[in-house]
């Protein structure tokens, strides 16, 4: 019976051990994701996936926004926003946070891939870094919970923006 209870407790401390690598792991990832886009570490906050703040980010936005086959449905969204996104992403991205008046409030950064962190980070930083940020995955959604906005790069070339 004691050999059991051994065996149980280091099977705990092994799977613990194993849930902190892993953890870390993420974490320089999500860090060497921030260098390849060029945004400084110490100016954004790392949420990494399956974590209590990354898992409310992701249900305010699953629940704040009409959704149809992985993409908000902007067309039940009174006073949307919707053009096109070609060459002139960064263009069109400044004119639309210009036009909305969108300020420089934290926003979030969030990408298709559940595997990718969501990040958090002045909007003034994603303007900087923005064609790397919607490059790096198939969608890209950029919002802020706080004034209930939300900006969509879609993969079959559209720019969306919103308010819940």
């Amino acid at each position: 019976m004691k050999q059991m209870l051994n065996s149980s407790g280091r099977k705990a401390k092994l799977a613990q051990k194993l849930a902190e690598f892993r953890q870390r792991s993420q974490l320089k990832e999500a860090q060497q994701l921030l260098i390849a886009l060029d945004i400084p570490l110490e100016l954004c906050k790392i949420f990494l996936p399956n974590n209590d703040a990354s898992n409310h980010l992701v249900q305010w936005l699953s629940q704040s926004f009409p959704w149809q086959y992985g993409q908000i449905d902007w067309q039940q969204i009174s006073e949307s926003i919707c053009a096109g996104r070609h060459d002139q992403t960064a263009s069109a991205f400044h004119e639309l946070c210009q036009t909305q008046q969108l300020g420089n409030p934290i926003v979030n950064v969030m990408w298709f891939s559940a595997a990718h962190p969501i990040l958090e980070m002045p909007l003034d930083l994603v303007k900087l870094s923005l064609e790397a940020i919607v490059e790096e995955d198939w969608d890209t959604w950029i919002f802020d919970p706080v004034a209930g906005w939300c900006i969509e790069f879609h993969h079959e070339g559209t720019m969306c923006y919103g308010r819940v």
